[in-house]
């Protein structure tokens, strides 16, 4: 008799576009889950510039066709409150009958339970989150300085905002990319994201400023208005520039990495996110500069609550719910999100020998052999998709030696300004150092932006 072999069921989930993936549908990552599951996992990649008009007509069509969606971990992929709406409307699955004792999604709904509670909607479970929970995620804020600048002009690294200043002056005056023209720009700012806006930094060293809680920790005296007239003057002379306020990220990393050398200090949350993959010489270019002392002695560095990103979710139109759950609660275990964030095991990573130390200065669990972040590579989904990595594991990854290993120069450099955040849980206790705790809402912070860029244009 004939032996018929029944072919495995077919799901397919949509995912965006990505620069760093060469092909989902044989991506080391995807064979993975086709092994793990059984399943013939099949993918849709959303045109980049339509991503909310895809997900609402998907949501919407008669006969789901989508079983799954991957989202990636960024802030502004799409909006999440129109994510959020599409639950409420019952497009998408409630998850709450699958997440039951013994599935990863409910062992990692334990463990993150207040970091998530921005992903439910009425106490339900809708989706699967996207998290590392490492310090890197915890810091808001760091100054990068071009190195290459100062040892040029024979300067020091500063420590206090007049010597910050003073830096900024000898950049904007004294040529030291050694073209002959007065292109430098001594320090740069930038709307896309809180990180990226310098001005924030600066506001620290002269009082308590946390715009991700919406906090001004004003004490008792004139730190804010002299935190903003520093900034100010900064800006009408030159030294805080407003050319890229309104670039896009991309923007940003292109000057930046821009072998003409024209910036001299930026913030961002990580190097990682501004320095191209495999420039050596630009990641050299830059060293952290500690919180900045302001002149009555204050010095702050912020720290982020850590936030879960949605990862995917299962449309209600979906043909194959709990296989589409079985894959997602899959990518939530230990050994997918370990090819999630490092690629293939013995290949692109291996577990640490003894004496092997991270970048934090702990035992280290994990070694890159071959670092993925931000390459083009087909190992990972580069952090698309649901993702939950311990911090156990997060921050036990030991420096390679390789100089393009950017984590271990993130990991110095929160090793400085983890020792400057402020141990503040609520209003209450912000008040029990300061005369005035004022709320920063949207409107405020455009009229402080507004005070320090409306002066002269340059």
């Amino acid at each position: 008799m004939l032996k018929i072999e029944k072919k495995p069921k077919t799901i397919t989930i949509a995912v965006p576009q990505s620069e760093y993936v060469q092909n989902f549908d044989t991506n080391f990552y995807s064979n993975w889950l086709r092994k793990e599951t059984g399943y013939d996992i099949r993918f849709v990649t959303i045109s980049s510039g339509y991503e909310e008009e895809y997900i609402s007509t998907m949501l919407r069509a008669d006969e789901g066709r989508i079983d799954a969606l991957f989202l990636p971990r960024e802030k502004d992929y799409v909006d999440k409150s129109l994510i959020l709406s599409f639950a409420k409307e019952g497009l998408i699955e409630d998850l709450s009958e699958y997440v039951t004792e013994g599935t990863q999604s409910f062992d990692v709904a334990n463990e993150i339970e207040g970091e998530s509670k921005g992903l439910r909607v009425d106490d339900k479970i809708y989706f699967f989150p996207s998290i590392d929970t490492g310090k890197k995620q915890s810091n808001m804020q760091i100054l990068w300085i071009n190195l290459g600048w100062l040892r040029k002009l024979s300067l020091q690294i500063p420590e206090t905002t007049e010597d910050f200043k003073t830096v900024l002056e000898a950049f904007k005056e004294m040529d030291p990319n050694g073209n002959g023209m007065k292109d430098e720009l001594p320090l740069i700012s930038n709307n896309s994201d809180d990180s990226y806006k310098s001005f924030y930094f600066l506001l620290n060293a002269f009082l308590y400023v946390d715009p991700t809680k919406d906090y001004i920790v004003r004490k008792n005296d004139d730190g804010i208005e002299r935190g903003l007239t520093y900034c100010k003057d900064l800006y009408e002379e030159g030294l805080l520039k407003d050319t890229c306020n309104d670039y896009s990220p991309r923007q940003v990393r292109e000057l930046i990495n821009s072998p003409q050398d024209l910036v001299g200090a930026f913030t961002s949350k990580s190097i990682e996110e501004i320095v191209y993959p495999n420039c050596e010489d630009v990641l050299a270019r830059y060293i952290q500069v500690p919180p900045l002392k302001g002149p009555k002695g204050e010095q702050n560095a912020i720290e982020l609550e850590t936030e879960a990103y949605i990862g995917g979710f299962i449309p209600a139109n979906s043909s194959h719910k709990e296989e589409a759950f079985e894959i997602m609660d899959l990518m939530l275990s230990l050994e997918g999100s370990l090819i999630s964030s490092f690629g293939e095991e013995d290949v692109d990573w291996r577990s640490a020998q003894n004496g092997e130390l991270s970048g934090y200065g702990s035992k280290a669990k994990i070694t890159t052999l071959n670092y993925l972040s931000g390459k083009i590579q087909n190992k990972s989904f580069a952090g698309i998709g649901p993702m939950y990595l311990p911090e156990a594991y997060s921050d036990a990854v030991a420096w390679n030696g390789d100089n393009s290993f950017v984590e271990y120069f993130d990991a110095r450099a929160i090793r400085i300004y983890e020792q400057f955040y402020r141990a503040y849980t609520s209003l209450d206790d912000l008040g029990k150092e300061a005369n005035t705790v004022i709320r920063l809402k949207e409107k405020e912070a455009n009229v402080i932006q507004t005070y320090i860029f409306g002066g002269k244009k340059q």
